[in-house]
């Protein structure tokens, strides 16, 4: 099975508190002995690598073009390869089609060719520096933190969720961040929350204020995806 750009972050991040995730499998590749495929994407011929750690949503032209996913075996030779898939990718702004596009979420990057300067900003992700507590709305894309899972979806603080940026301070919005819940988070999150939300595109509600640049919780609130 495909992953989304963003899962096999998200999956990473899981695993250390999901006790049902399996070891040495590749970071949720789907059993012993598999691989996951490789971040790819066929355009006009030519490979396009997917660049890790995007942590602002880069700006897109509007444009929209044909690429291909090839076909790609991530079961281990357990079942048929994935045929080749047709995809839309965006392209970037001040950035040609032949250097560089947005899919799903992640940059892709043509061999060879490197992103300008100005498109490290998409690698760095925002410091907290408002004043006040304030609440943002954002993609559950995963979580991990110190303390040993005793069961399936324990989560006890302190824990860092990493979470996508839907609606907030526009510094924040597009953006990729950790939020660290402590012992007076109230209310956090739970086992419930962490076994239905991320899995299903759940989201999160948090009211936050900044302390020495992080983004401190007073309360989380998880909204179930579909």
């Amino acid at each position: 099975m495909r992953s989304l750009v963003r899962l096999p972050v998200a999956v990473a991040i899981m695993c250390v508190v999901l006790a049902s995730c399996g070891s040495g499998d590749g970071g949720g590749s789907g059993g012993t002995g598999s691989s996951a495929c490789a971040a790819v994407v066929v355009y006009q011929g030519h490979t396009y690598l997917g660049h890790g750690g995007v942590k602002r949503d880069p700006a897109t032209t509007g444009r929209l073009v044909q690429g291909v996913l090839p076909s790609c075996d991530d079961s281990g030779g357990q079942d048929p390869a994935e045929p080749d898939q047709s995809v839309q990718v965006a392209e970037l702004v001040d950035v040609p089609l032949e250097t560089a596009f947005e899919w799903n979420g992640g940059v892709y990057i043509r061999k060879g060719r490197e992103l300008p300067a100005a498109a490290e900003d998409w690698f760095r992700g925002p410091r907290c520096a408002s004043v006040g507590v304030f609440v943002l709305t954002a993609d559950w894309l995963g979580v991990n933190g110190p303390k040993k899972p005793r069961f399936d979806g324990d989560l006890r603080p302190p824990y860092r969720l990493e979470v996508h940026v839907t609606e907030g301070p526009r510094e924040y919005v597009g953006a990729t961040i950790r939020v660290h819940a402590h012992a007076d988070t109230d209310p956090g999150l739970g086992p419930g929350d962490v076994k239905t939300s991320p899995w299903k595109g759940g989201q999160v509600i948090a009211q936050v204020s900044c302390l020495d640049g992080r983004f401190r919780a007073h309360s989380l609130r998880s909204l179930p995806g579909s």
